[in-house]
């Protein structure tokens, strides 16, 4: 500005040095309406500049509460924005139709308390309640929410999923879950009540066929008594089959944990399967050279079902040759890897079948049910079995000329002796006479078992149910109590707690339960009522002849003072 002015003075000075001020006044009087020209062309601008940066900002905040409100409108999620007061600012398509809304637009500017109780929600975490449907009944949903600001204006996104068809999946699930629990239940009482059923004249039919082999027969007439074993074993054998698989399907077949002797395995397999395979005439072979241990570990009753049934089956399938049985043992420290190969020169298994010859119900061939019997859950039920005991079972096959399998394991060695019954019983070692009370309400079982008492020195009381059984308990002393479980009136168990409840004379007897009824659940709720043995039906006179004398050697402990009552 001084140097403006410096120039306006230089400007209206003449050569002598005087100002001229009409001038002067003049030029500055202009500068100065230049100036203000200036700045009211400044202040225009900014004033432009204002109008255009508020009309910008308001054209932003339009376009994103357009954005935000058509993000809403087409989201397939449902969402609801909520003001500071709680009043619905907008819900879209999905959320109406949780609430049954028909027209969103109409609940704008309505408290959500009419849908949704606040208090329900919290920020950044999913919460499950019930709301409100327009029509009054509830509705189960999840919902969370999140703060945002448009404009200045702060407001509540909250998201939210109807889970009425969740929930009905869900119900549904546990519906089915509950239907197929129910029908394992049903098909578990049924094959048990088959097994007992089908046992029972079982009983009847391989009971008779013993004590009928007692006696003096000419060679027709043992051949027919073999027979008749032959059939009812066989029929046994499918019952279990049946029974087992069944427990395989539903998960409940368990496998235990008892000293078990390869040794003595390897023995029964000779003294059950030899002579049979002679009959037919093919050899049998067992080769334990390679057995390096002989206590594991294991399931006994599972592992000599597992390799029976293989021995049977290449006995029963081979003509010519015969079957090698090899028990091959690698123990390292308390580890014993267990292999059992049973091979056969039969028939063989074409390839084309080997896949699906561990699956139940099938065999190689159609023909095989027809000529040899069988239901087709041996080898199901075998592969099962030795998967449950963390091995395996593998088959080697050539159509013509034979089959292998091949059953691995691993076992915890041990040298702890097994747990075996008592050695089998001949008729001779039961010297003694015994007083016995055998209840059972069937007229054929009582008839055999009767016939298989009179081959010892026993007097045997009678009685058909539970209540005659008490009654006969109140009078006399017995050595042993053989009991049915199953009986009109009173049933076994009933009547054995009833006994150990007492004071009575009986108390302490052993009681053996003669029954029909043979899971291992069945075992279990026998043994827990006070029964001290648990013997299932068809009986062999070996098996009953065990009994006694197990009970015999209870009845020593329990007479012998230093001894702890048997209870």
């Amino acid at each position: 500005m001084h140097s403006l002015l410096a120039r306006q003075i230089e400007q209206c000075t003449d050569q002598d040095g005087r100002l001229d001020q009409e001038r002067f006044y003049a030029l500055i009087s202009s500068a100065y309406d230049d100036d203000a020209r200036a700045r009211h062309r400044l202040e225009r601008s900014i004033t432009l500049m204002s109008e255009e940066m508020g009309e910008l900002n308001a054209q932003i905040a339009l376009e994103a509460r357009q954005t935000l409100t058509r993000y809403i409108l087409e989201s397939r999620d449902a969402l609801i924005t909520l003001d500071a007061d709680n009043q619905i600012l907008l819900m879209n398509h999905a959320a109406a139709q949780a609430f049954g809304v028909d027209d969103a637009r109409a609940v704008s500017g309505t408290s959500i308390d009419r849908f949704i109780d606040p208090s329900h929600l919290n920020e950044g975490q999913v919460s499950t309640f019930n709301g409100r449907h327009s029509a009054g009944h509830d509705v189960p949903i999840s919902a969370t929410f999140s703060l945002g600001t448009v404009d200045g204006t702060a407001f509540r996104i909250i998201a939210l999923r109807d889970e009425t068809e969740r929930r009905a999946r869900e119900e549904a699930l546990e519906i089915a879950k509950q239907t197929a629990e129910h029908a394992n239940e049903a098909k578990s009482s049924f094959l048990a009540m088959m097994s007992h059923e089908l046992r029972t004249p079982l009983n009847a039919l391989l009971g008779s066929a013993e004590l009928m082999a007692r006696t003096e027969l000419d060679d027709t007439q043992s051949n027919y008594v073999r027979m008749f074993n032959e059939a009812g074993r066989l029929m046994m054998a499918m019952v279990n089959d049946v029974l087992d698989y069944a427990k395989i399907e539903a998960g409940q077949l368990e496998i235990e944990k008892h000293p078990t002797s390869l040794k003595q395995l390897a023995r029964e397999l000779d003294t059950l399967w030899g002579p049979h395979a002679a009959s037919k005439g093919i050899y049998l072979k067992i080769d334990t050279d390679h057995l390096d241990w002989d206590m594991v570990i294991g399931d006994p009753t599972r592992l000599r079902q597992i390799v029976f049934n293989l021995v049977s089956n290449a006995v029963k399938f081979t003509v010519s040759g015969g079957v090698t049985i090899r028990l091959n043992s690698v123990t390292k420290g308390r580890e014993c890897r267990l292999d059992i190969e049973v091979e056969d020169t039969g028939v063989g298994i074409p390839l084309d079948r080997q896949a699906s010859i561990f699956k139940a119900f099938i065999q190689a061939d159609s023909s095989i049910t027809r000529r040899f019997g069988g239901t087709g859950l041996g080898l199901a039920i075998a592969k099962s079995l030795a998967q449950q005991m963390q091995g395996d079972l593998t088959l080697r096959s050539t159509p013509g000329k034979g089959s292998t399998f091949l059953f691995e394991a691993r076992f915890e060695a041990t040298l702890e002796q097994e747990n075996a019954d008592i050695e089998t019983a001949s008729d001779s070692e039961i010297t003694r006479p015994l007083q016995v009370l055998a209840v059972d309400d069937n007229a054929l079982n009582r008839q055999i078992l009767a016939a298989m008492l009179d081959l010892w020195p026993v007097h045997t009381v009678w009685a058909t149910n539970g209540v005659e059984a008490l009654e006969a308990m109140e009078v006399q002393a017995f050595d042993v109590v053989l009991m049915d479980v199953q009986m009109p009136i009173m049933d076994g168990m009933t009547a054995t707690r009833r006994v150990r409840e007492g004071q009575g004379m009986n108390r302490h007897t052993p009681i053996v339960a003669l029954t029909a009824n043979a899971r291992k659940e069945d075992r279990d709720q026998c043994m827990a009522s006070g029964m001290t043995d648990f013997v299932t039906k068809p009986i062999s006179a070996e098996a009953l002849a065990n009994a006694l004398m197990r009970a015999t050697q209870m009845n020593e402990v329990s007479d012998d003072p230093d001894q702890s009552e048997v209870a």
